[in-house]
């Protein structure tokens, strides 16, 4: 049954000199804008469970610094200092941070059929996952240029031959342009980025993903009466842009983002054997002559940060608050039992500029981490839960991320 239901859910889903370089910006944005209104087929957004944002109970509009406008909010290129990441490697697991359940999950990954052997793991935990995401980038002094790869995959459902699969995978190149501006004693910054990507995203019953996959090896699948979908992949290039705003007022900053705008772009459809094979190849599946064709779904945010001097260079801390997906918010708001349960948040301490302590809360649910700076090295970690429900407590998913950045 809820292999089913997330199949239709799929198929729904899919079938629905500097001032002048700024004002282009905008007005590109708008006419890409104006174009996606028109498209059926819809892609949610894709970004990496970054430890730091995740700590944080999920905020990312609100963090003003350069490192997150890549993902967050691009007014932070114009940021007056600028960061050079040479390389960053994030990766998150899905399951509840436990002894028992670390060591069991390291005990499948190494087994011989790691899919049969989550059979034992599964329905305790609701489902299981991770992802992973790597890549290099300059944010800063005006300028935002950056390449990423994410990957994220979850299988859900109370045992493996039942469990639904979605695997989602995107590469981007980001080129982005920011300006801050003096106002009536104030910094106001904006930003923008044109965005290039290819997009892989599947929703499948894990059991058929998995024999779809091993049918031409000889390997054994999953045994299970659920009938998969031969469609279950779709992939494609497009084009989207990020655009936010940022006011600082002394020691207070207020951020909104639009992420994700896009025109319709085609895509190739398969099977999850067929995306395999071509990837083999050293090909990305292409749509080349196909009818179906998709868009992003655009997601706006909204946030303020506090960052009060307490004893600037010993004890430095910070507090963020956000809400996301306010289009969304907005529509279903008479659906909506409070408007706490909108709300991310987060606080952080750095102390001696060294050692940064987090907490947040993601709509209800706690989240905590920490993180190391050491001189070029960037190192951070993380445990959260975040609901994937309309509601707190409606689905929650718990997990861990980790983070090793070089940056300078």
């Amino acid at each position: 049954m809820l292999a089913t239901q997330a199949l239709r859910r799929r198929r729904r889903i899919l079938s629905r000199s500097r001032d002048g370089k700024c004002a282009a910006f905008i007005v590109s944005t708008l006419l890409l804008s104006a174009a996606g209104l028109a498209a059926q087929q819809e892609y949610p957004s894709l970004a990496p469970k970054d430890a730091v944002s995740m700590a944080l109970g999920g905020v990312f509009t609100a963090i003003p610094t350069a490192e997150f406008s890549f993902f967050g909010n691009p007014a932070a290129f114009a940021a007056s200092a600028a960061t050079l990441t040479l390389l960053s490697a994030d990766t998150w697991a899905y399951l509840k941070p436990t002894g028992p359940n670390i060591a069991s999950l390291a005990a499948d990954m190494t087994s011989r059929n790691p899919l049969s052997a989550l059979a034992g793991f599964m329905p305790g935990n609701g489902g299981v996952g991770g992802g992973a995401s790597v890549g290099i980038g300059y944010a800063g002094k005006g300028l935002g240029l950056g390449l990423f790869a994410t990957s994220d995959n979850y299988a859900a459902g109370v045992s493996v031959p039942g469990a639904v699969l979605t695997s989602d995978t995107e590469i981007d190149v980001v080129l982005g342009l920011g300006m801050p501006m003096k106002l009536l004693g104030s910094t106001l910054s904006i930003g923008g980025d044109l965005r290039p990507f290819y997009r892989a995203l599947a929703v499948d019953s894990l059991a058929d993903a998995s024999n779809s996959l091993t049918s031409s090896s000889g390997a054994g699948g999953i045994q299970t009466t659920v009938s998969g979908s031969p469609d279950a992949v779709d992939a494609g290039f497009g084009l989207a842009m990020d655009l936010g705003a940022a006011l600082q007022l002394g020691s207070v900053g207020i951020g909104v983002s639009i992420r994700d705008i896009s025109p319709t772009f085609p895509v190739w459809t398969g099977s999850f054997k067929q995306f395999a094979d071509s990837l083999e190849t050293g090909a990305l599946p292409t749509a080349s002559g196909s009818a179906n064709t998709a868009v992003l779904v655009p997601n706006v945010g909204a946030g303020m940060s506090w960052t009060p001097h307490f004893i600037p260079g010993v004890v430095d801390p910070a507090v963020y608050l956000e809400i996301q997906d306010v289009v969304r918010v907005v529509q279903n708001w008479d659906g909506i039992g409070s408007a706490l349960d909108l709300l991310h948040a987060g606080i952080e301490v750095k102390v001696l500029n060294f050692i940064t302590l987090r907490g947040g809360i993601d709509r209800g649910w706690l989240s905590a981490g920490a993180g190391v700076r050491l001189l070029f090295l960037d190192l951070n970690a993380a445990v959260f839960t975040e609901e994937l429900g309309a509601l707190p407590g409606d689905s929650p998913r718990s997990g861990l991320a980790l983070q090793a950045a070089i940056r300078f």
